[in-house]
């Protein structure tokens, strides 16, 4: 039987569950056209629930697009662009271009095929245009759009636009978006403090968004949903979330782990099946941590180990380590997104790497 635990790509329809206050808000934000700053830490769920909210809304233009390897401003508005074109592709494709050469001015479309679907789409043809002619290209377009349809468009990752150095991406987009009409944007991410600060005050978007973290599932959404597909308890679901310190991704990993054993579920079983995930990740998290020189994994063991406090003298003592160098290694590690901080207290955002390091490198 297939596992309705899907924890390696985006969960859609039926294997989709909880979230209903998120769902909610999202429905408030774009209702009244108004802006979102949607964050957490990575691996729980952000994409997949924005994915979700806009697969139900038949009535509104959709456009998704996801950044993350954006290396250039020519590649950001490029996205944008490809992103409108393929919200189309719903339609046939005489239909699609049809209708998407109806707003474009300087950009063509072309038919294209996915050689492993064999399902035709659109692309739209960029070649020989300037930056600012794409980037104009795009809002010019959702403008026309919006004069007849609602438009909610979600910018995954958006924090790297601020890798973009030669232009202020930013800034360029606060008059769109100060001027848009029937327009909702929303703005998703992981790097909690590149994010916020793009929205700052006195950064270009201060005040266009409204700021919402998303929390770890509850535990009662995840047993409810949990309970109709396996014979378990609300105490296994707590021990598994308080395992997993709520990583959504690292949950649902565990249960389709259970789902796939079909044996009787016990504390002892739910610690085989994470030690079986760990070590399917040994080979991975060894290459990753061989890249870090020995400040930076010294820093990272002691992350693990002590979350705060770790420049006391007792510990700098202990380890041998001055505090210019752990400072030095730690900046290091937070600019590479080993490690991440809030409230004072230092922490791996990659649950499993986490685990991984306690389980590899006791005192």
């Amino acid at each position: 039987m297939k596992s309705p635990f899907l924890y390696d790509n985006v969960a859609l329809d039926k294997a989709f569950f909880g979230r209903e206050k998120e769902i909610q808000k999202l429905k408030s934000v774009t209702q009244n056209s108004n802006n979102l700053l949607l964050y957490s830490k990575r691996r729980m769920g952000k994409t997949t629930l924005i994915k979700n909210f806009l697969s139900k809304n038949k009535d509104t233009l959709n456009i998704y697009v996801d950044i993350f390897d954006i290396t250039s401003k020519e590649d950001f508005a490029s996205s944008l662009l490809k992103a409108l074109t393929s919200s189309y592709n719903h339609f046939d494709i005489k239909k699609s271009i049809q209708i998407v050469t109806s707003f474009l001015k300087r950009v063509r479309v072309e038919p294209s095929i996915d050689p492993q679907t064999l399902e035709y789409s659109i692309k739209p043809v960029i070649t020989g245009l300037s930056f600012e002619e794409m980037f104009e290209e795009f809002f010019e377009s959702i403008q026309k759009i919006a004069q007849t349809k609602k438009v909610i468009i979600s910018i995954d990752e958006f924090q790297e636009i601020a890798n973009i150095k030669d232009v202020k991406l930013d800034a360029m987009m606060r008059k769109h978006i100060q001027e848009r009409q029937n327009i909702s944007y929303i703005f998703l991410g992981s790097k909690r403090h590149i994010l916020t600060s793009l929205f700052s005050y006195k950064a270009p978007l201060f005040e266009l968004a409204e700021h919402f973290a998303l929390q770890p599932l509850r535990v009662e959404e995840i047993y409810s949903y949990a309970k109709k597909h396996m014979k378990i308890s609300n105490d296994d679901i707590r021990y598994i979330y308080d395992i997993s310190d709520g990583e959504t991704k690292l949950i649902l990993h565990i249960l389709h782990n259970l789902f796939i054993s079909q044996e009787d579920i016990t504390s002892q079983l739910i610690d085989t099946e994470l030690q079986n995930i760990l070590n399917s990740k040994d080979t991975a998290f060894r290459m990753v941590f061989d890249t870090l020189n020995n400040n930076q994994k010294l820093a990272i063991k002691l992350v693990v180990r002590y979350k705060n406090n770790l420049f006391s003298n007792e510990l700098l003592q202990r380890y041998g380590i001055k505090k210019q160098t752990l400072q030095s290694s730690i900046n290091s590690l937070f600019k590479k997104e080993f490690i991440d901080k809030e409230d004072g207290v230092y922490f791996i955002p990659d649950r499993s790497f986490e685990l991984w390091v306690e389980k590899n490198f006791k005192e």
